[in-house]
C-alpha cells in the first residue's frame, strides 16, 4: 500500500483519488479550500443555486463510464436530463439582410439540420455528412488520444495516427475546417462557439476538436440535477467508499523531495503553522504552474520559466450571478448572444488582450431545469463574459460590463433586468487567482493549439520527481471537466505503470452515506 497525497480537489483530484484507493492505496487529498471539486463550485444565497464554474455536462457516457470504471452506478448518485433546446442564440442585427436574428438550435440533430438547411439551401445534407466526419474523430480520439500516457513521441505518432492523417485534419484549423463547408455566418458561429471551451480561438485550434460539433449534437447537452455541485460530491462519495480521505481548508504549502524522488508535502493550517505528511506518490490537481513555481524549489522543476511565456492559455472570465424576481421566458437554459464582432472579441481575449467595448457573452439559467434553484418567481442567471488572461478587473470595470450586459439584454429581449436583481455577486480574474492560484487568472488551463495536444501538452508526470504526477485541465487529455476527470484515470494508471499496483480485485465499496 502505498501512501498517496493528492493536491486539490477539482474533477482530476478527485478521480485520481477514486482510482488509486480503489486499488488499494491510502489516499489523502489536500484541499485549500471549504468545498470539493474546485471550479465546480455551488453559490447559495436568499433562495438561489448557483453553479459558479462549469455549467456544461457533455459526454454523459463518460461520465457514467467512471461510475462503472469504480463498480458504481451514477444514477444513484444524481439524474441527468437533456436540455432541448440545446441554446438560443441571439445575433441582434450583425448581419442586417437577415431577418432572423435569434436561433434556436433543437437537442435533435435531424431538426438541427432543419435549422441549417433553412438559412443556407444545401447545408442541411452537408451538415449530415459534416456530424459524420465529427464522429470518426471523436471516435478515433477517444480510442487513440485521450485514455493515453505519452511516454515519448511515437505513443503520439502511431501507424495508426499516420494512416488516418487525412481525415483527422491536423493541419486544417477549426475555423478553416467550417468556413470550407458553411458560408452562412450564423451557422459558423454556432459550429465555432465550443472553442471557447477548448481555451482557443477557432483560427489556433486544429481541426480534430472539430469533435467538439459530434459532441454537441450527437452526443447532447445535459443537466445534472443538483448542478456540478452534486457531481463533484457524488465523485467525492466514491472515492470515499474505498476509504480516501478529504481534508478541506488545508492547502499544501511545499512539496517536500530528497533526490529525485518527492518525500511528501507541508500542508498549513491556515494560522503559520505547517505540518509534514510523508508520501510515496504525489498528484498535483492544483494549477500546473503555482506547483510549478511555488511549491518546487528550481531544482525540482520541469517547466522552465521562460516555456511559461510562452503557452497559450484559456481565456479568463467575468462572471456574474444574479438572483431576479421575475421570470426570464425570453432565455433558455443556455443563451447566447452573439450580436456583436465575434472576430474583435476574440482578438481581444487573444492576440492583443485588452477589455473590448463590447463583448460576446453567454447565460444560464439553471432555474428553467430545476426549479429549486430560485425561489417561486424568480430566476438564477449566470452571465459569463470571456476576458483576456492576466487583465487587471477593478470594481468600477465590473460595473461596466455588467451594465453593458444588462442593456443588451434589454435591447435584444425586452427584459429590463436591472429592476429585478435582488442579489447579486461577480467573480473574475482577481478571484480565480485568489480562490484556485489560478495562472493569470485564466479559467480553463491550458489552450488546445497544435502544440498544445496530446504528446505535446504539459506532461502529467515530473521531469525531475519521479514520483510527482499532474492531472487537470493543464495536462493530457485536455480542457473541461469530462477531460479532467479523465485525467485522474490517467494519471492513475502511469502510476501503476511506473511503480506496479497491487493485485485486487475491485474490493466492495463501503457505505458512503449516499
Amino acid at each position: 500500500m502505498a501512501r498517496v497525497v493528492i493536491i486539490g480537489s477539482g474533477f482530476g483530484g478527485i478521480s485520481a483519488a477514486a482510482y488509486l484507493a480503489r486499488d488499494g492505496h491510502e489516499v489523502t487529498v489536500f484541499e485549500k479550500n471549504a468545498w470539493v471539486g474546485g471550479r465546480a463550485r455551488t453559490l447559495q444565497q436568499d433562495g438561489f443555486t448557483f453553479d459558479m464554474g462549469p455549467s456544461w455536462y457533455w459526454m454523459p457516457a463518460e461520465h457514467d463510464r467512471w461510475f462503472d470504471d469504480l463498480g458504481h452506478d451514477r444514477r444513484d448518485y444524481y439524474q441527468i436530463h437533456r436540455v432541448d433546446p440545446s441554446y438560443r442564440a441571439y445575433f441582434g442585427d450583425v448581419l442586417p439582410n437577415e431577418p432572423r436574428n435569434v436561433v434556436d438550435m433543437p437537442a435533435d440533430a435531424e431538426r438541427a439540420a432543419a435549422v441549417f438547411e433553412s438559412f443556407e439551401p444545401g447545408a442541411g445534407d452537408r451538415f449530415r455528412r459534416y456530424l459524420a466526419e465529427c464522429e470518426r474523430k471523436y471516435d478515433f480520439s477517444m480510442s487513440s488520444f485521450i485514455y493515453k500516457n505519452y511516454y515519448s513521441v511515437f505513443d503520439f505518432v502511431t501507424p495508426k495516427v499516420l494512416f488516418n492523417l487525412g481525415q483527422l485534419h491536423l493541419l486544417q484549423t477549426f475555423g478553416g475546417r467550417v468556413e470550407r463547408i458553411f458560408r452562412h455566418p450564423y451557422l459558423r458561429r454556432m459550429l465555432e462557439f465550443p472553442v471557447v471551451f477548448l481555451g482557443s480561438n477557432p483560427r489556433q485550434t486544429p481541426a480534430i476538436y472539430t469533435l467538439m460539433n459530434h459532441i454537441d449534437f450527437n452526443l447532447g447537452t445535459w443537466y445534472p440535477e443538483g448542478g456540478f455541485g452534486r457531481v463533484v460530491q457524488s465523485m467525492q462519495q466514491v472515492a470515499e467508499s474505498f476509504g480516501a480521505q478529504f481534508q478541506f481548508e488545508s492547502p499544501v504549502e511545499r512539496v517536500v523531495y530528497q533526490g529525485r524522488r518527492a518525500t511528501g508535502v507541508e500542508v498549513s493550517d491556515g494560522q503559520g503553522n505547517r505540518t509534514h505528511v510523508a508520501a510515496d506518490i504525489v498528484v498535483a490537481n492544483a494549477d500546473y504552474h503555482h506547483v510549478e513555481t511555488q511549491l518546487l524549489d528550481r531544482r525540482a522543476r520541469s517547466i522552465p520559466a521562460r516555456r511559461w511565456k510562452k503557452v497559450s492559455l484559456a481565456p479568463a472570465v467575468l462572471g456574474f450571478y444574479l438572483g431576479l424576481d421575475t421570470k426570464l421566458d425570453k432565455f433558455k437554459h443556455h443563451t447566447f448572444f452573439f450580436d456583436t464582432d465575434w472576430d474583435a472579441h476574440f482578438e481581444a481575449v487573444y492576440r492583443k488582450p485588452q477589455w473590448i467595448d463590447e463583448p460576446l457573452f453567454y447565460t444560464h439559467i439553471p432555474s428553467h431545469s430545476d426549479p429549486s434553484a430560485a425561489p417561486a418567481g424568480g430566476e438564477a442567471l449566470f452571465i459569463l463574459v470571456p476576458v483576456a488572461p492576466g487583465l487587471v478587473d477593478t470594481p468600477e470595470l465590473r460595473k461596466q460590463y455588467l451594465d453593458v450586459c444588462l442593456n443588451r439584454i434589454k435591447r435584444l429581449t425586452g427584459h429590463d433586468l436591472q429592476q429585478h436583481i435582488v442579489f447579486q455577486h461577480s467573480m473574475a480574474a482577481s478571484d480565480f487567482v485568489h480562490d484556485y492560484n489560478a495562472y493569470r487568472g485564466q479559467a480553463f488551463g491550458l489552450g488546445q493549439t497544435l502544440f498544445q495536444t496530446a504528446y505535446f501538452r504539459l506532461a502529467n508526470r515530473s521531469r525531475r520527481l519521479k514520483n510527482l504526477y499532474y492531472a487537470g485541465q493543464f495536462t493530457v487529455p485536455g480542457t473541461g471537466t469530462t477531460m479532467s476527470m479523465i485525467s485522474g484515470r490517467v494519471a492513475a494508471e502511469r502510476i501503476a505503470h511506473e511503480h506496479g499496483r497491487l493485485e485486487l480485485h475491485t474490493p466492495a465499496p463501503v457505505d458512503s452515506g449516499k
